[in-house]
């Protein structure tokens, strides 16, 4: 577009738009009034209120520069150099993603949080991390809004965090509670300390968290984005491996550890990805999962806790590395104590059947984290997985054909497998694999309520005075013990009743794929 005499904002904002229309520019209409607002110094509202107002030469030239580029494919974000992310206004260039309305969303989600829940439980101070933070959308807009918490923001682009400084440096004094840091994930955050030492004891912030907030890459290597996309903003901010999961899968494994009792987890992540979502918090020990929807309906933001109450990690880290090694393991669980080993480990589960005195041609169940560590071992049906997911974690054994042929021990074409309510013992098995869910008990005797006291039975024998492998102290929550049912036909066989009632364990309706 020319300037000439007596151009008026209403004339170039109708010359924009006839030449976004014709070069085929998505709502044309929309750059068109953006980008003429830009140029003359005004308000998109001012373009349609104030038509007349005359325009400059150097108005102009600054509006067909922008149009040139616009026409060229770039989005109207970085065209326009800035765009409105809740109450601010924020710096945007290809160095970062566009903030999208999506993740408000998702701030608006940690802001609510922080302002509500985590106020009241820690008032003296919190402690947010944004991961992957691009321009610093979320974690400035945490600043801005939650007032009582500290933001470490990280991204292991510099560029990425040269935006986000640039940013932070509008924010005026909340600024001060922000920190900006290069790295992989947590790996930024793996020297810091706990901020608010002075008001509780000192430590480093790993599992000091009250909340982690991320919108990670979730596009699979091989989806095809629109060219707007594709062609301009950063693709190691949108590309995360085959099935677009695995920067979903490291934040929602590791934040576990990072998040202080009863922390937040809030994720951003694609429409089709919530069900794999939520099965990967669920298997990972967190609480409360759910899914929230975008604006728009979709299934957008990822949603979990971690439990309040649990046994310390010191504690747990150490079953973990013993179960790694070989050994076997006395711990609580939500129905008796338990004696657990890892079942890929056969010399382990035999020396499970020697404490327990247990012939070992007779079959335990194991103990899973969810339906993907139990796919590993055994095939179910769709009827059977969707029996699963309505029931676990929980009181429910499915015994379903071993994968690989019989068991090793007990020699049966038959396993049975279960996802224990307890998040922390979920958390244990997701890290060292599916292990033994057998009761802590020399066979056929009662079971102590009391880990401790379980295990110092089992090595109660003549010239014994330790107690066998390692013990996560505690009481078993003694609920009913699971119902445990054959899935191996048809229709679900009940084996043992229990904590299930056999009326809610009708295979449910899946519905045929007919192609049409």
């Amino acid at each position: 577009m020319s300037s000439k005499d007596g151009l008026t904002l209403g004339d170039l904002y109708r010359g924009l738009r006839e030449q976004f229309a014709a070069a085929g520019v998505p709502e044309p209409e929309v750059s068109a009034r953006r980008i003429a607002a830009e140029a003359s110094g005004t308000s998109a509202a001012e373009v349609a209120l104030a038509p007349q107002t005359p325009m400059t030469v150097r108005m102009v030239a600054h509006a067909d520069a922008m149009a040139t580029r616009r026409v060229a494919g770039e989005p109207l974000q970085y065209v326009l150099g800035s765009w409105g992310f809740r109450k601010l206004d924020l710096a945007v260039d290809s160095r970062a993603l566009i903030p999208r309305p999506e993740t408000e969303v998702v701030a608006g989600i940690a802001v609510d949080w922080l302002n509500g829940t985590a106020r009241h439980r820690r008032p003296a101070g919190l402690n947010a991390a944004d991961l992957g933070t691009g321009c610093g959308a979320i974690a400035l807009s945490i600043a801005h809004e939650a007032p009582h918490a500290r933001v470490f923001a990280t991204d292991r682009s510099a560029d990425a965090l040269a935006l986000a400084a640039a940013n932070l440096a509008g924010l005026g004094s909340a600024a001060a509670r922000v920190s900006l840091h290069q790295g992989n994930w947590f790996e930024a955050l793996s020297e810091l300390q706990d901020p608010h030492a002075d008001v509780r004891a000192a430590g480093p912030l790993r599992g000091r968290l009250d909340l982690v907030v991320s919108n990670p890459p979730y596009v699979a290597d091989g989806d095809v984005l629109a060219p707007e996309i594709d062609d301009w903003e950063p693709h190691e901010a949108l590309y995360a491996g085959p099935d677009g999961l695995s920067a979903l899968r490291t934040v929602v494994r590791d934040a576990r550890g990072w998040l202080a009792p009863g922390g937040l987890l809030v994720l951003e992540l694609g429409a089709a990805q919530a069900q794999a979502a939520a099965a990967m918090a669920t298997a990972r020990g967190y609480e409360d999962v759910r899914i929230e929807r975008d604006l728009a309906g979709f299934d957008r933001v990822l949603v979990a806790s971690r439990p309040q109450s649990e046994p310390d990690e010191p504690e747990l880290s150490a079953a973990v590395e013993w179960l790694h090694d070989g050994g076997f393991v006395v711990a609580p669980t939500d129905t008796l104590c338990g004696i657990m080993a890892r079942y890929a480990d056969t010399e382990a589960v035999a020396r499970v059947c020697e404490a327990k005195e247990r012939p070992r041609t007779e079959p335990m169940p194991i103990l899973v984290s969810g339906l993907e560590q139990a796919d590993e071992l055994v095939e179910l049906s769709p009827a059977a997985r969707a029996l699963a997911q309505q029931h676990w974690p929980g009181g429910l054994t499915l015994v379903a054909k071993r994968r690989g042929g019989p068991d090793p021990l007990h020699g049966r074409e038959t396993l049975g497998v279960r996802a224990p309510a307890p998040g922390w013992l979920r958390w244990l098995i997701d890290d060292v694999g599916p292990v033994t869910g057998t009761s802590a008990n020399r066979h056929g005797l009662p079971t102590p309520a009391d880990a401790s006291e379980a295990a110092a039975l089992l090595a109660a024998r003549p010239g014994e005075t330790t107690v066998p492998g390692r013990v996560i102290r505690g009481l078993a929550a003694g609920e009913t013990a699971s119902t445990v049912v054959d899935v191996t036909g048809d229709k679900p066989i009940v084996l043992r009743a229990g904590a299930v009632p056999a009326e809610a364990l009708e295979f449910p309706e899946i519905p045929t794929e007919t192609g049409t």
